[in-house]
């Protein structure tokens, strides 16, 4: 088997066992992706022999650890994903693809989707009004906007904010990483101190320093992953599934359900 060295599948885990849906998440990962280097990453506590034995046979994986306070909820988790010592663990490689366990992976277009040089590539706000991401999103819309004005004042042209956001299931470029954190260290803080959901943070920043850093329309972002509203993703993207999705028990499972049995798992 030869293994892919432009990206990494970086899986978070906090649990002795799986099973369910994270079980059918885990083998689907596994089953499409398992020729790119897998590494989970994991509470320096936590006993990983299941996931071993699991994965023998099946793949070849390393363990990141971190320490458990990262893993205890998600204000933890967030803090860690804005941690740059985070993503230096993972310098050697391009991008890693950040891959919940309420993810689901149709295809591998994961090559190709690293060579458009996106700095952060996830699941679309198809509508900044769903009752899921209003507040927040509109809270993002009203700073960016008034930033807008100030950069069209000195004569860039910018269009508007593309609300790229879901962290779930997200390719995202290292290098860029490390330097937006290390350069926004005390944003970050801020961030993690009022314990916004990290993925806002790069969806906002990552728009702001637009000539710099390449981000996808949420027409591009389609046919990479999908979280709130299924349907209307479905339809926007002509029908087409896109590479994987998230959080597919949450929202909407009655239209994910057939797509995921299709692919040999009962639910």
């Amino acid at each position: 088997m030869k293994i892919k060295k432009i990206v990494a599948v970086t899986i978070p885990i906090y649990k002795t066992v799986i099973e369910g849906s994270e079980l059918i998440s885990l083998s689907q990962c596994i089953k499409i992706l398992g020729n790119y280097p897998i590494v989970f990453f994991a509470p320096k506590s936590l006993d990983t022999s299941y996931y071993e034995s699991f994965c023998l046979n099946k793949i070849v994986f390393t363990v990141e650890r971190f320490e458990n306070v990262y893993f205890e909820n998600i204000e933890g988790y967030n803090r860690l994903m804005l941690s740059v010592d985070f993503y230096k663990r993972f310098k050697q490689f391009k991008y890693i693809l950040l891959y919940q366990l309420d993810a689901f992976v149709f295809r591998d277009d994961l090559t190709y989707w690293c060579n458009q040089n996106y700095a952060y590539l996830a699941a679309p706000i198809v509508d900044i009004d769903t009752p899921e991401h209003k507040d927040d999103g509109m809270k993002i819309l009203e700073n960016y906007r008034k930033l807008l004005d100030f950069i069209n004042r000195l004569g860039f042209k910018r269009v508007g904010y593309k609300p790229i956001v879901n962290g779930g299931l997200s390719l995202r470029k290292v290098a860029s990483f490390i330097v937006l954190l290390t350069l926004l260290q005390r944003k970050a803080e801020l961030w993690k101190i009022y314990k916004y959901n990290e993925d806002g943070f790069f969806s906002y920043w990552f728009n702001v320093f637009f000539f710099f850093w390449r981000m996808p329309t949420i027409s591009e972002a389609l046919m990479f992953s999908w979280e709130l509203q299924p349907r209307e993703c479905f339809a926007l993207n002509n029908k087409k599934l896109p590479l994987g999705c998230h959080a597919f028990e949450k929202y909407d499972f009655c239209f994910w359900q057939p797509f995921i049995e299709k692919e040999g798992y009962t639910l």
